[in-house]
């Protein structure tokens, strides 16, 4: 019979904590902390999102096809790789998306392609299964940054590419398995080396004579375990301050596009039809100001003393801004005066946007940043794909997991 030892709990703690190098397994005290946030510096896409991208969280992107959901995981790499130039950022082409864009990304985001700052991963004739494994191994390198796969759909596991051709292994059950295990993994690593994890998936659409129908694949994992789920709308074109121009109506003269999305999962605080977009000028990238002014025109936030007058002040203390060499307040006669202030001052277009987003997560303004229709129709989207979740039995398989295990 073995000797019953007794030990203190503290003692217990204390062994448990010992045995782990990495940090302490057991804890007690004040649990909350504030979660870092990964901002695209332009503020109809972090306000949503109370300050941007959660880091050492998995972020999934989806969308229909051409939705901008590549184009917005791009900006936040290059947005992630000047908050951590010691990092190196991680994209999995799973789709060859860079080989015919990547003059264009870099364009509109300055994207570093140096080595010491990113890494293309050709997923030429590699496995989902190969292509993970390498992943979680370079998660334990000390300099791993930011992770984009684009896509989840283009991924093939081993088992169809070892089948034979004519046979149908079924490709969504097939890859949801490893794409689980690897979630489930990777959800252990990111915290540990606070990098991001971002998933592109592009929803399939079927258009029937009485209904349409919408798919993600990739199984149940990706449903589930990601932090931050955003789903992409139809983009719009944009020339100066229209940004509603369709796919039929553009023309040579459209300076721009317009990405649409709504925030559909968030486990970082509650929402309640949150959603925005993203103004992007081909020749200079996302338009902050244009961005920043569509907000707080809007809302009010910018006093008018007069319908001629602009007056801008801090909204936490009340106070006029004033000019830093002048020392006057910051008063324009015209919206375009306006403009053109803002426009030479990125500094101060950052100070007024971390005010602003302060300012409404203080008080719980609600504000409605995309249009209503898209936003509808992007929940209408995603309430079609939850309707046809996976049952019980397919997410056990998605998993790994059979029904009598």
């Amino acid at each position: 019979m073995v000797e019953n030892k007794t030990i203190s709990m503290k003692d217990a703690i204390k062994k448990i904590n010992k045995a782990c190098t990495q940090w302490d397994i057991l804890g007690s005290g004040n649990f909350s902390q504030d979660l870092k946030k990964l901002s695209l510096q332009t503020m109809s896409f972090d306000l949503p999102f109370k300050g941007g991208l959660p880091y050492g969280q998995i972020v999934t992107f989806s969308g229909v096809e051409h939705s901008g959901k590549s184009t917005a995981a791009i900006l936040a790499m290059a947005e992630y790789q000047k908050e951590n130039p010691d990092k190196v950022c991680v994209y999995v082409d799973a789709e060859n998306t860079l080989l015919t864009q990547s003059e264009y990304f870099q364009t509109i985001s300055d994207i570093n392609y140096e080595p010491e700052h990113f890494v293309r991963y050709d997923c030429t004739g590699r496995s989902a299964e190969e292509i993970f494994q390498d992943l979680l191994f370079m998660q334990e390198t000390n300099d791993i940054g930011m992770i984009v796969i684009d896509s989840s759909r283009a991924l093939i596991s081993q088992a169809d590419l070892d089948n034979d051709f004519v046979k149908d292994n079924g490709q969504r059950a097939s890859v949801a398995k490893p794409i689980g295990k690897f979630i489930k993994q990777m959800m252990m690593y990111l915290p540990k080396r606070n990098n991001i994890l971002l998933i592109i998936n592009q929803v399939t659409v079927e258009k029937g004579t009485f209904s349409t129908t919408y798919t993600e694949p990739g199984g149940y994992a990706l449903k589930y375990f990601p932090s931050l789920k955003v789903r992409f709308g139809t983009r719009t074109f944009t020339c100066g301050d229209k940004t509603d121009i369709s796919q039929s109506k553009a023309d040579d003269k459209v300076d721009g596009i317009q990405l649409h999305f709504a925030i559909v999962k968030s486990r970082l605080g509650g929402i309640n039809k949150d959603g925005g977009s993203i103004t992007i000028r081909y020749d200079k990238g996302v338009d902050t100001v244009f961005d920043l002014l569509s907000v707080v025109l809007p809302a009010k936030f910018i006093q008018r003393p007069n319908t001629k007058t602009y007056l801008l002040t801090d909204l936490l203390t009340g106070e006029a801004y004033k000019d830093v060499k002048t020392k006057e307040e910051l008063k324009f006669n015209s919206e375009s005066d306006l403009k053109e202030y803002l426009k030479t001052r990125p500094k101060f277009v950052k100070e007024y946007s971390d005010m602003v987003i302060k300012y409404v997560s203080k008080n719980k303004v609600k504000l409605d940043l995309l249009d209503e229709n898209i936003l509808n129709e992007l929940m209408a989207q995603e309430d079609a794909i939850c309707n046809s979740e996976l049952t019980s039995s397919e997410a056990l398989k998605a998993d790994g997991v059979e029904d009598n295990e």
